[in-house]
């Protein structure tokens, strides 16, 4: 009876057990932070490429022969003089409720523009990735206007597929506002110049007015 007590109280073969335990748990643990590592790189590529795009799309916006990559254009080469107006989507921001669309997008990869906002989307994806699909859409909400770039890839790893709710798939999204300084500044010019004006037919403010037209005047011959 003391002797098989004694067996047991032995260590010999106590690392054995312990390494049978012990190793699988780190080696599964070290697989699976190096397939974590692939996905989150994976995912950084992705997002890099959807903000880029939208970057490009926000940045060009105000010329549509712009080119993408550089924002290089000819001398002379810009779009029409109202596109702002039936092209940016502004009537559908104002009048959605009569069935007038403020949103545009174009599909990844592959998209083709037919009017100007869709062209402009358009040129900014031409050199993405053809194994990235998504959407690059444009939207005018009046007080805000902003590129939107959705892409999505499918990667081979057997351990996303039960760890992250997207599967195999990795999603990402990228926004840019669109921001028009020079245009911003031309429109605060011409509303200080017609209010100046409808006060100055009330009949009061009239120096106001006079000085208004004055600085309107004086910006117009510098911008020549």
């Amino acid at each position: 009876m003391n002797s098989s007590n004694n067996k047991f109280k032995k260590e010999e073969g106590s690392f054995t057990v312990e390494a049978s335990l012990i190793f699988p748990v780190v080696l599964f643990i070290l697989v699976l932070l190096l397939f974590f590592t692939m996905y989150m790189y994976q995912k950084t590529f992705l997002n890099q490429h959807a903000y880029a795009a939208s970057e490009r799309a926000a940045y060009s916006w105000d010329n549509s022969h712009k080119q993408a990559m550089t924002g290089e254009y000819g001398v002379g080469e810009h779009d029409n003089l109202y596109w702002r107006l039936t092209d940016d989507r502004m009537l559908g921001a104002l009048f959605g409720w009569a069935g007038a669309d403020n949103q545009v997008s174009v599909s990844i990869p592959g998209g083709e523009g037919g009017n100007l906002s869709e062209q402009k989307l358009a040129q900014a994806v031409q050199h993405m990735p053809s194994a990235m699909k998504g959407t690059i859409e444009y939207q005018n909400s009046l007080i805000q206007r902003k590129v939107t770039t959705k892409l999505e890839q499918v990667i081979s790893l057997p351990l996303p597929s039960f760890l992250f709710d997207s599967g195999n798939r990795v999603l990402t999204q990228g926004s840019s506002a669109v921001v028009e300084p020079v245009e911003f500044i031309r429109t605060v010019d011409l509303i200080r110049y017609y209010a100046a004006k409808f006060k100055g037919k009330g009949g009061a403010a009239t120096s106001t007015a006079a000085e208004a037209g004055l600085v309107v005047q004086h910006f117009g011959k510098s911008k020549k």
